[in-house]
């Protein structure tokens, strides 16, 4: 049986490889954690980089879009190379999908408009879903 006087006795002798092997333990799970933190960021990093070649413009899908010169007016689709007047951009996934993008989304400023509208009605009156970010 281990009386405290000998508990104590073999603490006092063995303090300083008691301490080394609780650093040892912290240091493993302190590094542990941060490893797997890192591993779950670079998942999350690499899914939305998979993410991002849906909205991408090199599509096989092109839509039709009118002369470049041409006048716009309200209820005109703007086509794509009118990238100066285009509020709302139109896209086409590589599935086939039509996504549109809105300037407080995610991708806006990235997205390549392949059509551009002048507002979200037109964007959906042409089959197109607004983008989930």
């Amino acid at each position: 049986m281990l009386d405290y006087e000998k508990f104590k006795k073999w603490f006092i002798e063995n303090k300083p490889k008691i301490v080394i092997g609780v650093c040892f333990v912290l240091v493993f799970i302190i590094g542990f954690g941060t490893g797997r933190y890192d591993k779950e960021s670079a998942s999350r990093r690499a899914k939305a980089n998979n993410n991002q070649k849906y909205y991408n413009t090199g599509s096989a899908i092109k839509p039709k879009v009118g002369a470049v010169g041409e006048a716009t007016d309200e209820n005109k689709v703007l086509p794509a190379s009118t990238t100066t007047q285009c509020l709302i951009k139109g896209n086409i996934s590589t599935k086939g999908k039509k996504i549109y993008h809105v300037p407080s989304g995610a991708f806006y400023n990235q997205v390549k408009p392949e059509q551009c509208f002048a507002n979200e009605e037109q964007a959906r009156a042409a089959g197109y879903v607004k983008s989930s970010r």
